[in-house]
């Protein structure tokens, strides 16, 4: 399954900026595969780095940045690390332009069971980290349905503005 997204976001009301603190997305990781965004102008899209620092992602004209998702994370046994990412408010000399996104979302069958590919010899050589026992691990449309779930739930409020849930024993975290 794929699908497009596209997303504008206005500039805001020093109101809405309040009230936001300024994070018009949360952090999160994608539930599927990979993401495809296509770079642009409006720098608003945030990593979060290995320091644990949120950094702009630059502008390269022609390009499109890949993310990968919770999927490729499990699937790949923790090779492929999903990205922590959020849309904040631009910096100063862009904030009075509308930004425009186009993102394309990429997901396993649905009847693909998230567990890591253990016949991979790379995966044999560096290690495989699993988020659940295999006999636990979801489908791409039991983990689609559950990540979309989340997002009207409440998760349990961490330190350092994470939140964390466990959906069919798998530890989900949100960053905000």
């Amino acid at each position: 399954m794929t699908f497009f997204r596209f997303s504008k976001y206005h500039p805001r009301t020093d109101e809405e900026k309040t009230k936001t603190s300024n994070v018009w997305m949360k952090g999160h990781t994608d539930s599927g595969t990979v993401s495809l965004l296509w770079s642009q102008p409006v720098v608003a899209l945030q990593i979060l780095s290995p320091d644990g620092q949120w950094r702009f992602v630059k502008y390269v004209p022609n390009s499109i940045i890949v993310n990968v998702g919770d999927a490729m994370e499990m699937l790949s046994g923790g090779y492929y690390k999903a990205a922590i990412h959020r849309v904040v408010q631009p910096p100063p000399d862009q904030r009075g332009y509308t930004r425009l996104g186009l993102i394309y979302f990429a997901y396993a069958n649905a009847d693909v069971k998230l567990v890591p590919f253990k016949e991979s010899p790379i995966l044999q050589q560096v290690g495989i980290t699993r988020k659940c026992d295999d006999e636990d691990a979801p489908t791409m449309k039991m983990w689609g349905s559950m990540a979309s779930m989340y997002r009207h739930s409440a998760p349990k409020k961490k330190e350092n503005g994470i939140e964390e849930e466990v959906m069919n024993g798998v530890v989900v975290k949100h960053f905000n």
